[in-house]
C-alpha cells in the first residue's frame, strides 16, 4: 500500500509539474513557429524552425536589447533607491515606539491596498505639468515609490526577527545607533535585503501601466511596452511577441535561480518575530 500511495503522490505531483511547465514550453514553441503555423488545427507541439537561428535574427533585427537595457537600468536604480530608503524606515518602525507609529504602519499598508489604476490620471496630470513625461527618470521615481512600501514592510519583519539585545550590547560597547545598524544589524539582514531587493526588482521589471502612460519615444521603451507595440489594429505578430517574452523572462528566471537561497532564508527569517 505504501508503494501504491507513493506512486499516486508522484503521479499527482508530476501532473502538476506538467501543468506548471507547459505554458513556458508553449511560449518557446510558439516563438519558433511561422505565422501561418500559429493557427493550425490540431496545433503544432514542436518547433517548425531552428530556435537558435530564429532568436539570433530576432535580436539582430529588433530593438529588444535596447528595451531590455532600458528596463534593467530603470529597475535596478529604482530597486537600489527604494531598498536604501526602506532600511532606515523599517528600522524606525521596528525599534522605536513613537507617537504616530501605528498611523505610519497603516499608511504603508494602505498604499498596497489602492489599485494603481486610480493613480494614473493624477500622476499623469502632475508629471505633464512638471514636463516630466517621456523620461525614464519618471519611471525610476514611480517605481521607487511603488516598491518602497513593500520593502519597508518586508524589512520590518526581518528587523523584528533580530534580538534587540545584540544592538543594545553594541551600544554599551560604544557604538552609536547608526554604527550598530551598519555594523551589527545590516550584516545579519543581508538575506532579507536581497529578498526584498529581488521582489522590488521583479515588480519594477514587470510594470506596464505607468510605463505605457508616461513613455512615448520608442528609444525609451521598456520591455513591457516594447512587446505591446507588436499588437496592431489589424494584425498581431504573435511569434515575435513570444520571442520577446522569452528573452524578457530569462533575466528574471536567472535572477531568481541565483538568489533563491537568499530569498527562501530571508522570507523565513522575516516570518519569525523575535
Amino acid at each position: 500500500m505504501t508503494k501504491v500511495k507513493n506512486c499516486m503522490i508522484y503521479l499527482i505531483l508530476g501532473v502538476f509539474c506538467i501543468i506548471a511547465v507547459f505554458p513556458f514550453y508553449w511560449l518557446i514553441i510558439t516563438s519558433a513557429q511561422p505565422v501561418e503555423g500559429l493557427f493550425k488545427y490540431p496545433p503544432l507541439f514542436t518547433a517548425q524552425s531552428n530556435i537558435i537561428e530564429n532568436y539570433y535574427h530576432y535580436i539582430k533585427q529588433s530593438e529588444i536589447l535596447l528595451w531590455l537595457g532600458n528596463t534593467f537600468g530603470v529597475s535596478l536604480l529604482a530597486t537600489l533607491i527604494s531598498t536604501f530608503l526602506a532600511i532606515p524606515a523599517a528600522y524606525s518602525i521596528s525599534r522605536f515606539m513613537y507617537k504616530g507609529r501605528t498611523l505610519v504602519i497603516f499608511i504603508v499598508l494602505l498604499t498596497q491596498m489602492l489599485p494603481l489604476v486610480l493613480l494614473i490620471i493624477p500622476i499623469y496630470i502632475t508629471f505633464s505639468q512638471l514636463q516630466f513625461t517621456d523620461n525614464l527618470s519618471a519611471l525610476v521615481l514611480l517605481y521607487t515609490v511603488i516598491t518602497m512600501p513593500i520593502g519597508i514592510w518586508f524589512l520590518k519583519g526581518f528587523f523584528d526577527a533580530i534580538p534587540k539585545e545584540l544592538e543594545e550590547a553594541a551600544i554599551i560597547d560604544g557604538c552609536s545607533r547608526l554604527q550598530a545598524l551598519i555594523r551589527i544589524l545590516i550584516p545579519l539582514l543581508v538575506p532579507g535585503i536581497i529578498a526584498t531587493a529581488t521582489w522590488s526588482f521583479i515588480i519594477a521589471w514587470d510594470e506596464y501601466l505607468f510605463a505605457y502612460t508616461l513613455i512615448d519615444s520608442q528609444n525609451l521603451y521598456v520591455i513591457s511596452i516594447g512587446l505591446a507595440s507588436y499588437i496592431g489594429q489589424y494584425s498581431t505578430e504573435w511569434n515575435e511577441i513570444m520571442t520577446g517574452a522569452v528573452l524578457a523572462t530569462l533575466p528574471i528566471v536567472i535572477l531568481f535561480m541565483f538568489f533563491q537561497k537568499y530569498m527562501v532564508s530571508g522570507l523565513t527569517a522575516g516570518s519569525v518575530k523575535g
